[in-house]
């Protein structure tokens, strides 16, 4: 790994193998361009922060959640039933207070997409725990 003191272009530059003035292009708005997508993957996977797999994502209207371990199939569903309830109820009461006056601002929009998301991100981790029972 890089030495301690290192500068995060050198800590690129150990794991991708590519040149100083390769980093600099990459790093630089003077130059149109970009890293390769395979050293972009590198760098996320051993970051453990795919930002920019996340906004790939985002682009088509995913979201990019880490996969449930076939362990947490033989969690309690109770608690993902908890769980549901709870951020569907959260949705369901901010767009209830949304409507309160009848018009829904943009600022009250964004709240409850939150929340929406929030749910969607438990029914998705809920869905993939009953897949892997499913499968069995």
């Amino acid at each position: 790994m890089a030495a301690p003191g290192s500068t995060p272009a050198q800590r690129v530059a150990q794991i991708t193998g590519a040149s100083a003035g390769t980093i600099s292009r990459w790093q630089g708005d003077a130059y149109g361009e970009l890293p390769p997508l395979e050293v972009i993957f590198q760098l996320e996977y051993l970051s453990q922060k795919p930002i920019v797999s996340r906004a790939l994502a985002q682009l088509s209207s995913h979201r990019l959640t880490p996969i449930a371990d076939d362990e947490a199939a033989g969690e309690c569903f109770v608690a993902d039933l908890v769980k549901i309830t709870g951020t569907a109820a959260q949705t369901a009461g901010e767009l209830s207070t949304s409507l309160a006056d009848g018009v829904v601002t943009p600022a009250e929009a964004k709240r409850v997409l939150a929340k929406a998301a929030e749910h969607q991100d438990v029914l998705t981790g809920l869905t993939r725990k009953l897949s892997v029972v499913a499968n069995k």
